[in-house]
């Protein structure tokens, strides 16, 4: 009786023991470089709304990015070939300067779109870094409006009126004998790439999965 006992008492006393353990310590909040502290589980991403547009997103950007170094690699190619065939042929090659302008158009338009994607753009956000969130987010939705108003009327719409009058006139580059219309291209192609992604943005700030300022979730309330 008396093992029976004691064994009884070390099952009561382990139970006792094992419900008074404290519970773990709260994971700490993670610190935002630029903002308030946030708690670890903010900002989860739904995968119903904003899953495709990521989806999206990353092939937009994947796509920008192939295009690009291609670019910029068959433009140091032309450079290279200007520069061997006037300084060591005698004769520079005449398309060599009329292609390095045209690739030189497609990098910087395709460029740009691809450092607004990427939120990689400047922008002076000292006075809307010291409203509250909720007025940072008014801001954020403006600007994303205003960029996609340009970028819809300005470089998807008028760039395509500039190529179709331009095709129509059949003008075309006295070196390369391209008809320009095609090199004007990469106006309404970026604009295109610049509307998808304020659209993408839009969704993001009006659902609150993305930081009206820098893209990172928004603190759950």
């Amino acid at each position: 009786m008396g093992a029976q006992e004691r064994r009884v008492e070390l099952f009561v006393d382990g139970e006792t023991s094992a419900s008074q353990e404290p519970p773990p310590p709260a994971r700490a909040p993670e610190v935002v470089p630029d903002g308030p502290a946030r708690p670890a589980n903010a900002g989860k991403r739904a995968p119903g709304v904003i899953g495709p547009l990521h989806r999206l997103h990353a092939g937009l950007i994947k796509t920008l990015e192939v295009v690009l170094v291609a670019a910029f690699a068959a433009l140091t190619l032309d450079t290279l070939w200007g520069v061997f065939s006037r300084y060591v042929l005698g004769n520079q090659s005449r398309w060599t300067e009329e292609l390095a302008v045209y690739l030189l158009v497609w990098i910087s338009l395709l460029g740009a779109g691809l450092a607004y994607g990427e939120k990689a753009h400047l922008g002076v956000d000292y006075f809307v870094g010291k409203m509250d969130p909720a007025a940072q987010r008014v801001a954020a939705i403006a600007i994303e409006l205003l960029v996609a108003s340009f970028a819809g009327f300005a470089l998807v719409y008028g760039g395509f009126t500039l190529v179709s009058k331009t095709l129509e006139a059949k003008q075309v580059s006295p070196a390369l004998g391209l008809q320009v219309g095609y090199a004007y291209l990469a106006v309404p192609i970026s604009g295109v790439f610049f509307l998808t992604f304020c659209i993408e943005n839009l969704v993001e700030l009006f659902t609150g999965q993305a930081s009206p300022r820098k893209g990172a979730p928004v603190t759950d309330a």
